[in-house]
């Protein structure tokens, strides 16, 4: 035999030498055979006529896989089927009342159930009834008595003799065969004795298994009193084996000794900074997404756009397009509580980072937080809940983390107050929170609520899921009551525990972000109803601090948003109904513009109400005559004592102040001072210049700058400081600019032209051939319908003629199994029966051999 590798370099020899055809078109090979094939298995389909440019398909055959193919089909199919041919896995519900459910079924239907199923019995078994032994009916579970069952076990052995339960021979010779003939009793009082004896039989064969019973229960009892003292022995036997060798010793410990497994790829630093930003290049467009509520309908036209296009295609359906509706891209939350952007249950990908808008305020305990859910948390889609440092990150990933995890060490071990315990129980009630935080000073509340948060994790336990809603609750209580009726300086520690507060508050937004957000949302409706009472009046900083929670809490650049977007409103309802009398009134309208523009300082929305009060506060700076009037929308008025209340007399006392932000006397104070009117224009002169940079890409931006030059060119600026004319120039300089711009004149879209409507072109079969006769096209079409149904009249036959030799072939290994089966019980049965006859006859020779 030639060797494997020799076979096939003389095959690859021999395929050289062999000349190839002339004939481009000579396609006489099969295409698809296969080396090593077995010519006889292979049936060619020789063609009388080649013609150049076709492609035959079915030159060769194999009927030898179409036939194991055919019958494994059939064996799949008709052999199923015929396997369960005359079968049924039904069950029948003959009960009464079977159609009724479970409250249905009361007890008077039980009750006719059961004397049914006994009156049955009592028809089948009338005869046998008349015989029982037994006073009390046995009730049985799946054919075990209740008194096995109970006792779970089977006293019966196999070993055991029932003789003494049967009949004995005396009374059988007696009762049956005449034998007894001394007197002659009544066979009925003859079977009462036979009953009466034998329940006293089995009376006494209870009571000795209830014997047997109690006296095996007791060795058990003391054998397991036996058992300590076995396994001491055999404990010390075992302390007696001599030490294990050098050789055991290393033999476990290769056996426990851990697997090792594949360390991650370490990653250069140029690598880990280009991950860095790209994740957060992919983080800011999603975040422009969200803001503009923009790409469901490019996922809908991607989705629509056929895969593949042919080369005639005309794009008939490009403008159908974007014709529908497309769906709401609002921002909600799912039933396991991840923030989304989208209400058909695609979820978003969790958070990432913490963080917010608060800038420096809680720069710290975020720096903390990020070190420890760096490693374990999926790609941040909120985006704008991150640090404004991002770029930089970026840039030098390696060492900025470093920085971090020393940074987060060094916290967490300041931050571990041995004066406050470290597991600290959920209060029961608010005053018991208030009780407990009043005790420590404003750095230790914040360690406090860290500590309960950590304490009560829903991680922990499932009833911890209730307990962060109810701290949750509980803080924005606590700081309702810290900012009602606050002092100067309680304003300034409250906003310092406010900053300490803010990481743990996002803390526990993020743990039930649903219902956290409800419950502020809860805090917003009533703060809103309240203020609805009387809109004239501003309402306290207790409510204004809501806002300023929720944009450090919550993603505001999103185009619709759950709280947000109720907060903005509520925020330009305040400012454009309320009106400026006082210095309180003045100080909290400039903090709603700050908040407000913190707002929109990612999204450069518009809020008119927002400019509307900047307006205002430079009107009110203007030193008016009483006949002079400038225009000015509500709620300002445009004279009275109210439209020049910020305005300075002209004096040099207030050119020598310090520029200075607002303070927190402002926010509490009524009365009006020089250096405040200098503050409030100042910081309204930087919130003007803040709102036309956000919104100097806007379409009317001209419209928006023009108002404020004409106020800012009528403001005195003699009697203010250097620093006031610096700000001023500013603003000045930037309205000028914007409101020189023009607006683009309108256009419509672009649309690609539509291609002109083409005729397809028709084609007619030319039915032309001389060895049939001319038919019309009817005739010619009717005639091949004719010859296909004949072909698969005959095909259908065909395989209706197969299908019956299976199924016959079915049914004769069906039948020669069962005669086969038969033949080998006949056989056994002889076999025994032999075996029978042997005995007998070997008894029967051992009764002569007696005789003898």
């Amino acid at each position: 035999m030639v060797a494997k590798g020799k076979k096939a370099s003389a095959d690859a020899v021999y395929a050289k030498k062999t000349v190839k055809s002339s004939n481009p078109f000579d396609n006489s090979a099969a295409q698809s055979s296969k080396r090593g094939q077995n010519p006889f298995d292979v049936h060619v389909n020789k063609e009388k006529f080649k013609i150049l440019g076709r492609i035959c398909k079915h030159d060769r055959g194999m009927p030898g896989v179409s036939r194991a193919k055919a019958l494994q089909k059939r064996a799949q199919t008709l052999g199923q089927q015929f396997a369960v041919k005359h079968k049924t896995n039904r069950f029948k519900d003959n009960r009464i009342g079977k159609h009724l459910s479970g409250d249905q079924l009361t007890e008077s239907v039980m009750n006719a159930r059961y004397l049914a199923e006994k009156m049955s019995q009592v028809r089948s078994n009338q005869k046998a009834e008349k015989f029982n032994l037994n006073d009390d009916e046995l009730l049985t579970h799946r054919g075990q008595t209740l008194e096995e069952i109970e006792q779970y076990r089977d006293e019966r052995s196999d070993d055991e003799e029932l003789d003494d339960e049967a009949l004995d021979a005396d009374f059988t010779s007696a009762a049956h065969f005449g034998g007894d003939g001394d007197t002659a009793e009544d066979r009925q009082k003859a079977i009462d004795e036979m009953i009466v004896e034998q329940k006293r039989r089995k009376n006494e064969i209870a009571k000795e298994k209830d014997e047997v019973y109690d006296l095996t229960e007791k060795l058990d009892a003391n054998y397991k009193l036996l058992l300590p003292l076995v396994a001491k022995a055999t404990k010390d036997e075992q302390d007696a084996k001599p030490p294990p060798d050098a050789y055991d010793k290393l033999l476990k410990e290769m056996i426990f000794e851990p697997r090792g497994s594949v360390a991650d790829k370490l990653i250069n630093p140029d690598e880990l900074a280009k991950q860095e930003a790209a994740r957060l290049e992919k983080l800011e467009n999603e975040r422009l997404r969200r803001m503009r509520a923009e790409g469901e309908e490019e996922e809908q036209a991607a989705a629509a756009q056929p895969k593949h296009r042919s080369a005639d295609d005309l794009d008939d359906g490009y403008f159908l397009d974007g014709g529908e509706e497309q769906e709401d891209d609002t921002l909600a939350y799912d039933l396991e509580g991840n923030l989304g952007t989208h209400l058909n249950g695609k979820k978003e990908a969790k958070e990432e980072e913490n963080g917010g808008d608060e800038g420096d305020e809680d720069g710290e305990e975020e720096e903390e937080e990020d070190s420890d859910e760096d490693s374990d948390s999926e790609v941040d889609n909120l985006s704008d809940l991150k640090d404004s440092e991002s770029e930089s990150e970026a840039e030098e990933a390696p060492q900025v983390r470093k920085k971090k995890v020393k940074k987060s060490a060094e916290i967490s071990t300041a931050s571990m107050d041995t004066s406050i315990p470290f597991t600290i129980k959920m209060p029961k009630t608010y005053e018991d929170f208030t009780e407990l935080l009043s005790k420590h000073s404003t750095a230790q509340k914040a360690t406090i609520v860290e500590r309960i948060i950590k304490c009560n994790h829903p991680k922990l336990e499932g009833v911890n899921r209730e307990n962060v809603v109810k701290l949750y609750s509980f803080l924005l209580q606590y700081i309702k009551d810290l900012f009602e009726d606050a002092s100067e300086q309680d304003i300034r520690d409250n906003f310092q525990l406010l900053s300490n507060l803010m990481p743990h508050l996002y803390e526990l937004t993020q743990l039930n972000p649903e219902r956290m957000s409800n419950t502020l949302l809860e805090v917003i409706k009533e703060k809103y109803g309240e203020f609805r009472k009387n809109h004239k009046m501003y309402p306290s900083l207790d409510t204004l601090i809501y806002f300023k929670l929720v944009a450090n809490l919550y993603s505001t650049s999103d185009f619709r948003h759950p709280v947000a977007t109720p907060c903005f409103i509520f925020m330009q309802h305040i400012l454009s109904r309320a009106r400026v009398r006082t210095r309180q009134e003045i100080s909290m309208g400039l903090f709603l513009v700050t908040v407000v523009l913190e707002f929109v300082s990612q999204s450069k929305r518009l809020l008119p109400a927002a400019f509307n009060f900047l307006q205002g506060i430079v009107h009110m700076s203007i030193a008016k005559r009483d006949v002079e009037q400038l225009e000015i929308t509500p709620p300002f008025e445009r004279d009275g004592p109210f439209s020049k209340l910020l305005a300075l007399p002209a004096n040099k006392e207030s050119k020598n102040l310090e520029p200075q932000a607002l303070q927190a006397a402002d926010l509490v104070t009524q009365t009006i001072t020089s250096d405040f009117k200098v503050r409030a224009l100042d910081t309204a002169l930087l919130l003007i210049k803040e709102a036309l940079t956000l919104v100097e890409e806007q379409v009317g931006v001209c419209y928006l700058a023009q108002p404020f030059l004409k106020l800012l060119a009528r403001l005195s600026l003699e009697p203010y400081p250097e620093h006031v004319h610096l700000h001023h120039k500013e603003a000045t300089e930037l309205a000028e600019k914007l409101a020189a711009l023009k607006m683009k004149p309108l256009a419509p879209a672009e649309k690609k032209p539509k291609a002109l409507r083409l005729l397809e072109p028709r084609f007619e079969a030319v039915y032309d051939d001389k060895r049939r006769p001319k038919m019309t096209k009817a005739k010619e079409e009717r005639a091949k319908l004719l010859h296909k149904i004949k072909r698969e009249k005959k095909g259908a036959i065909r395989e209706i003629r197969r299908d019956t030799a299976f199924v016959q072939e079915l049914k004769l290994k069906q039948t020669l199994q069962s005669d086969k089966e038969r033949h080998e019980k006949v056989k056994r049965i002889y076999q025994e029966a032999s075996m029978q006859q042997g005995e007998l006859n070997e008894l029967a020779r051992a009764k002569k051999k007696k005789k003898f």
